[in-house]
């Protein structure tokens, strides 16, 4: 936030209301930073959450993906700790320009479906919630469902490469 503002500076002193932003946020960095925490250590235990709950949905995906399940933890944990670090600066634009775009990218080479991407989301959404304090997820959210709207924008692929769905369980804890 602070980085956007004073890279579109256009005199040498900001606005009223570029002042009052980066005030705003300077209100905000102890809360900020002890939500980034929070992110912290639910990124060591929400990946496994969600990956799990992927296991009883789509149970050919370790046959079709045989390393495809360690790929998602992995990766669970990094979105998680990016979208902290999203959350802390208080924009996502960076993190848009750097990497969200790429990976999805990557993402749509991977030939899973969108129903994938959604249910993979959803359960990483709701872990956070039940692994973060309040304050902590209401300070994460918008980031975690911007990663999840962009990354979850995927065609149908050609191929199937998730297997088939089940209904819906209960989620796993």
């Amino acid at each position: 936030m602070i980085s956007r503002i004073i890279f579109r500076l256009d005199n040498a002193y900001p606005t009223a209301d570029d002042r009052a932003a980066i005030e705003n946020y300077i209100a905000t960095a102890e809360t900020r930073r002890a939500a980034l925490e929070e992110v912290r250590q639910a990124a060591t235990v929400v990946p496994e959450k969600v990956v799990a709950g992927l296991r009883l949905r789509y149970p050919q995906f370790a046959r079709l993906r045989s390393t495809g399940f360690d790929k998602i933890q992995r990766d669970m944990g990094m979105l998680t700790n990016m979208a902290g670090n999203a959350m802390f600066l208080s924009e996502h634009e960076t993190l848009d320009h750097e990497f969200t775009i790429w990976f999805q990218t990557i993402l749509k080479g991977a030939h899973v479906s969108p129903q994938f991407m959604r249910d993979g989301f959803q359960l990483w959404h709701e872990h956070l919630r039940a692994n973060m304090s309040p304050t902590a997820w209401g300070l994460l959210r918008p980031h975690a469902e911007h990663l999840a709207d962009v990354l979850s924008n995927l065609p149908i692929p050609a191929r199937d490469e998730t297997g088939e769905r089940r209904a819906t369980p209960a989620v796993a804890n």
